[in-house]
C-alpha cells in the first residue's frame, strides 16, 4: 500500500491572551476565535491498515488515524468493517487520555478477536461539547471485537467516539463560545463554552448546540430565542465569503419579534467568532430573517465594572488598590485594618455597595459607599465570605452542613436574608466559598462532604423579575477533580475560574480552571490565604497570612500592597 504520511511545516503555536484590566465602557465584546491549532504545527496524515497487519497493529492503527477527520475520519473507517464503516460515531465523545493507550490481546480464533484497550483519561468531551476533567488516574478496559473480512482483520465493534492523546486534542480540539441570554432584568449575552474539532463542520455544531439549548446546569439561569424543537433546515451552516448562512426551519416562526431579535443576537455572537465569519445571514425555510425588519437585539457581553480596582483590608482599613497605591473606603471608620478582626470584603460591579466580614467571621457587614456599615446577617454562626452581585444583593451562608445561601438587598441591609433554595439534591456538603459571577447567573460553591472531601462546582441562579436570587439549579461536574483543599476561589472572565489550593505535597498553589475545560496550575505560593481574579490569567493577586497581597510577574510572584484578602468587583 502506498505510505500516505505527510509533514506540514513544524512552528510554534502563539495562544492569544486578554488584555489588562478593563477601565470603561459598558460592553465587553467576546473573544473572537483564534485560528486553526493545527496551523503551524506538525501534522501527520496516518497510513491505513498495513496487509497482513494482526489485530493489535489494527485497533492500534485505528486509533491512531481517528486523529484525522478529514472526509469524515475516512482513513480511520478503513480499520472498520463495512457495516461499522458505516455506523460508527466519531463526533459521539472524545476522551483525552495521558498517553497512547495500552492494548493487549484478550482472545483469537481463525474469523474472530478480541483485543482489550486500557486508558486513563484526563477529560471526557461528550456528543454535545461537555468538556469534563477527570480525577487522578481515571483508569478504564473496554475490549473491542474483530473479525476477517476478505481476508484482513478489520474492526466489528469499535465503540463509538475517539480516544486522543493529550498532545493530539492540543491539535484538534478546541473551545467556543455558544451564547445564550441570561434571565430576569438587564439581560446579557453568556457564554455556555463547548469544545469541538476545528474543521469545516464547526459553524454547524456551534449552531446545533445553540438550538439544542444550553447546558443543564445553565439552563434554570438563562433563555434562548429559538422555540423548542427549531433546527436546520438544510443540516450544514456554509460559510462562504466571510457570510454564514443559516437557514431555519419553519418552527422558529413561532417566536415572537422580541425572541427573533435575541435569537438573532445569539446566532451573530456565536458564529461571528469565528476567523472566517464576519456576518451571519439568518433565513427561516428559505426566507432571509435578517432582512425583514428584525434586528439583532443589543445585548452586552460582560459587565465592566465602573471601578475595577480591587479591595482589600490595608493598614488604614478597607481600601482599594490602584497605581495610586491603596485608598481607603470613605465612611468605613476603625476596627477593619489589617489584623483588626475584620476578613474577607466584597464590593459590587457599580462601587456602591461593600460588604465584608467581622466578629470572628460570625457578622457580615455591608456599606452603601460615604453611608456606615451596618449588620446585614448575624445569629447563624461562622459564615463563608460574602460577594455582591450586579443587582446589589450581598450573599453569604453559614459555613455548616446543610445551610442554605443567604441573600441581603446591600441597600437595605435591615431587611431579612431571604434563603437562597439549594438544588434539590442539595450542594453536598458544608459551605466553604460562594461566589456570584459578574453577570450573575452563575454561582461558584466550594463544598466539603462529610468525609472531608472538596468539591467545586458551578451552578445556575434562577431570580424573578426584579432581579431576586430565588434558587440554585443543579452543578456541574467537579472542576478541577483532585487538585487539593481548596482555600478560596474566585471568578476570572467568561467561564474561566482560580481555586487556590493546597495540594498533597502541603504547597499552596493557584490553580486556572474551566467550568468546561482543563486547569492548569500558577506557580506556588508559599503562605497564600486567599485569591482574587480580574479579567484575565494575569489578573490574578493573592493575599498571604503576613499580610501582603502579591501579583503575578513572570513565572512568580511580586508584593504590591500590605493587607489580606484582596477581592475584585464583582
Amino acid at each position: 500500500m502506498r505510505r500516505r504520511t505527510a509533514l506540514a511545516l513544524a512552528g510554534a503555536l502563539a495562544l492569544a491572551g486578554c488584555g489588562g484590566v478593563p477601565r470603561s465602557s459598558d460592553v465587553v465584546s467576546g473573544s473572537r476565535i483564534e485560528a486553526d491549532p493545527r496551523v503551524g504545527l506538525l501534522q501527520v496524515i496516518p497510513d491505513g491498515p498495513a496487509p497482513g497487519a494482526g489485530p493489535i497493529d489494527v485497533v492500534r492503527g485505528f486509533l491512531r488515524a481517528a486523529v484525522a477527520a478529514d472526509d469524515d475520519h475516512a482513513v480511520a473507517r478503513e480499520f472498520l468493517t463495512a457495516a461499522a464503516a458505516r455506523s460508527w460515531r466519531a463526533d459521539a465523545s472524545t476522551t483525552v487520555v495521558t498517553t497512547g493507550p495500552d492494548l493487549s490481546l484478550l482472545s483469537q480464533g481463525p474469523s474472530e478477536a478480541v483485543v482489550s484497550i486500557t486508558t486513563t483519561a484526563t477529560a471526557v468531551v461528550d456528543a454535545a461539547g461537555h468538556y469534563v476533567e477527570q480525577p487522578p488516574g481515571s483508569t478504564s478496559t473496554r475490549p473491542v471485537r474483530l473479525v476477517r473480512e476478505e481476508g484482513r482483520w478489520r474492526l466489528a465493534e469499535p465503540g463509538d467516539g475517539l480516544v486522543l492523546t493529550a498532545a493530539d486534542a492540543s491539535r484538534t480540539l478546541r473551545s467556543f463560545p455558544v451564547y445564550f441570554v441570561t434571565a430576569g432584568p438587564a439581560p446579557q449575552l453568556l457564554a455556555d463554552v463547548r469544545w469541538f474539532g476545528y474543521d469545516s463542520s464547526v459553524a454547524t455544531r456551534i449552531v446545533q448546540a445553540l438550538l439544542q439549548g444550553p447546558s443543564d446546569w445553565l439552563a434554570p439561569a438563562v433563555v434562548s430565542g429559538a422555540p423548542d424543537g427549531t433546527s436546520l433546515r438544510v443540516g450544514t451552516v456554509p460559510v462562504a465569503a466571510g457570510t454564514a448562512t443559516v437557514d431555519l426551519s419553519e418552527r422558529a416562526l413561532d417566536a415572537d419579534p422580541a425572541q427573533r431579535a435575541v435569537l438573532l443576537a445569539q446566532l451573530r455572537a456565536s458564529l461571528t467568532g469565528l476567523p472566517e465569519v464576519s456576518d451571519v445571514s439568518v433565513a427561516v425555510d428559505g426566507a432571509e430573517l435578517t432582512r425583514s425588519g428584525v434586528r439583532g437585539a443589543d445585548l452586552p457581553r460582560g459587565v465592566v465594572p465602573v471601578d475595577a480596582r480591587p479591595v482589600l483590608l490595608g493598614p488604614q482599613g478597607l481600601s482599594r488598590w490602584g497605581r495610586a497605591g491603596l485608598v481607603p473606603v470613605e465612611g468605613t471608620g476603625p476596627g477593619l485594618e489589617a489584623g483588626g478582626g475584620a476578613a474577607h470584603p466584597a464590593v459590587g460591579p457599580d462601587g456602591t455597595t461593600y460588604a465584608v466580614l467581622t466578629d470572628d467571621g460570625r457578622v457580615a457587614r455591608t456599606q452603601a459607599v460615604g453611608g456606615p456599615l451596618q449588620t446585614a446577617v448575624t445569629g447563624r454562626g461562622p459564615l463563608v465570605p460574602p460577594a455582591v452581585d450586579r443587582f446589589g444583593w450581598v450573599w453569604t451562608a453559614p459555613a455548616a452542613a446543610g445551610a442554605a445561601p443567604l441573600a441581603v438587598p446591600g441597600a437595605a441591609p435591615e431587611t431579612p436574608a431571604l434563603t437562597v433554595q439549594p438544588p434539590a439534591e442539595g450542594l453536598g456538603g458544608a459551605l466553604v466559598r460562594l461566589r456570584v459571577s459578574r453577570e450573575g447567573a452563575r454561582a461558584l460553591v466550594v463544598v466539603r462532604d462529610p468525609a472531608g472531601g472538596v468539591h467545586v462546582r458551578v451552578h445556575g441562579v434562577v431570580r424573578d423579575g426584579d432581579g431576586r436570587p430565588l434558587r440554585l439549579g443543579g452543578g456541574t461536574a467537579d472542576l478541577a477533580p483532585g487538585a487539593g483543599d481548596v482555600l478560596d476561589a474566585a471568578w476570572l472572565v467568561d467561564d474561566e475560574v482560580v481555586l487556590l489550593v493546597r495540594d498533597g505535597g502541603g504547597r499552596t498553589v493557584p490553580v486556572l480552571t474551566r467550568v468546561s475545560g482543563p486547569s492548569t496550575r500558577l506557580p506556588e505560593v508559599p503562605g497564600a490565604l486567599s485569591v482574587a481574579g480580574g479579567w484575565s490569567d494575569r489578573d490574578v493577586v493573592v493575599g498571604t497570612g503576613e499580610g501582603r497581597v502579591l501579583s503575578r510577574s513572570g513565572a512568580g510572584w511580586i508584593p504590591v500592597a500590605d493587607g489580606r484578602d484582596p477581592s475584585y468587583p464583582g
